[in-house]
């Protein structure tokens, strides 16, 4: 009977013995697991859908998607030329030629998120940023120009004629 009781107590030490083992990544690795398994889809600048924009507005609505309640920068950035000469959108000015005009945080909503933003004549750089670990910020330009000036100037260049 003590060989049974034994090999009971024996059997028993095994069974219990076996444990699972448990091990945790280190934060920059869950990080960069998250950032992949996230949906960026779910974090789109809709209105405009295009890069860059020419209009004679000052004034531009932009608006997405993202989930309820992400906090969303919207910056606002125009050139140091106002008078446009220096700056098209085919010859866009670099990072150190804009100043900031505007910044503002806002919340995403059920439907996403909207915001008007005032612009100023000639070149305006708007960045949107979602703060979000992973999502990168969309930028989109836009060209103010004079409609006035811009008839005029065409007008001008009708005066030169056919060239050779």
């Amino acid at each position: 009977m003590w060989k049974k009781v034994a090999a009971s107590l024996f059997i028993f030490v095994m069974i219990f013995s076996f444990s699972t083992a448990g091990y945790a990544a280190n934060m920059s690795t869950a990080r960069a697991q998250v950032a992949r398994r996230m949906d960026r889809s779910k974090y789109q600048v809709t209105v405009p859908d295009e890069g860059s924009i020419a209009t004679e507005k000052k004034v531009a609505l932009i608006s997405g998607k993202a989930p309820t309640g992400t906090n969303i920068i919207i910056e606002v950035y125009g050139t140091t030329d106002l008078t446009g000469k220096n700056f098209t959108l085919t010859n866009l000015p670099k990072d150190s030629d804009y100043i900031l005009i505007s910044k503002e945080t806002i919340k995403s909503g059920k439907l996403g998120f909207a915001k008007e933003v005032e612009l100023v004549s000639g070149i305006n750089k708007v960045i949107v940023i979602f703060k979000v670990d992973g999502v990168t910020s969309v930028e989109k330009i836009f060209y103010v120009y004079d409609k006035a000036l811009a008839e005029e100037a065409a007008r001008n260049l009708n005066l030169l004629g056919p060239t050779k």
